[in-house]
């Protein structure tokens, strides 16, 4: 009867286009070896995503989709901030209405979040939910790339949010698509020691985490482990953002 009454209290608070994603534990980190760590030719690569360890997480909302240019442009308008450098005239460029918003910065991201009375989600964050509750695995719907659940290896830039199937956490287009900013400061070797419960990144460093990988990605840049990093000032066609809101 506790835990009914605790999921009506939750559901009563829920934010439109925003999904729970439960409290729990999960394995976060590389779970499939890279053809590197077969040779001895050249270095092994991507270690910056082992080991793999368990995490716990509380319940959080997320946002279903990644924000949008359209929600950009409420922020922007509400607040007076700077819009993207491809917005001609300060105005959504014809037809990208709902495509997630781009060139935006990690202050951009994190300010309208702000705005909204949410947050950029932590990289833990990030990675629960783009595994959908399925450990193990490369990709949110399973082992093998699949261009028609996610967008990427393509040069013709994002389409519309949600264009592609949500996965078991009822979220869309945690691969492909943009990448995404995360609040974490990058640390090479930080899963090594990692909290194990609710992990927020190391205090401070250069680089900002992104996760998710883009249109412009290889298969390999959008599985669900898969680390990238770039200054917070970073502005790009490539990357956007969506936000969480703890549901404690």
């Amino acid at each position: 009867m506790l835990l009914l009454a605790l999921l009506a209290t939750l559901l009563c608070h829920a934010e439109d286009g925003m999904v729970l994603i439960p409290a729990g534990e999960f394995t976060m980190g590389r779970t499939k070896l890279t053809k590197d760590d077969a040779t001895t030719m050249r270095p092994r690569v991507l270690l910056d995503d082992r080991p793999e360890h368990k995490v716990r997480l509380n319940a959080y909302w997320m946002d279903k989709t990644e924000v949008t240019h359209a929600q950009y442009a409420e922020f922007a308008k509400a607040t007076g901030r700077k819009t993207p450098y491809h917005w001609l005239g300060g105005q959504v460029p014809e037809g990208a209405a709902e495509l997630p918003v781009y060139n935006v910065d990690w202050e951009d991201a994190t300010a309208y979040c702000t705005w909204k009375g949410k947050r950029l989600p932590t990289e833990a964050e990030w990675e629960r939910a783009a595994r959908g509750g399925k450990d193990g695995l490369s990709y949110p719907w399973g082992d093998k790339a699949d261009p028609l659940k996610a967008l990427y290896n393509v040069q013709t830039g994002p389409v519309k949010v949600g264009s592609y199937p949500a996965n078991d956490f009822g979220v869309h287009d945690l691969a492909g698509s943009v990448s995404e900013w995360c609040a974490d400061w990058f640390e090479r070797e930080y899963y090594k020691a990692s909290p194990a419960e609710n992990p927020k990144g190391p205090e401070t460093g250069l680089y900002k985490v992104i996760r998710g990988g883009a249109w412009s990605d290889s298969p390999a840049r959008i599985t669900v482990f898969f680390r990238n990093w770039v200054r917070p000032n970073q502005k790009t066609p490539n990357l956007g953002f969506r936000c969480v809101k703890g549901a404690e």
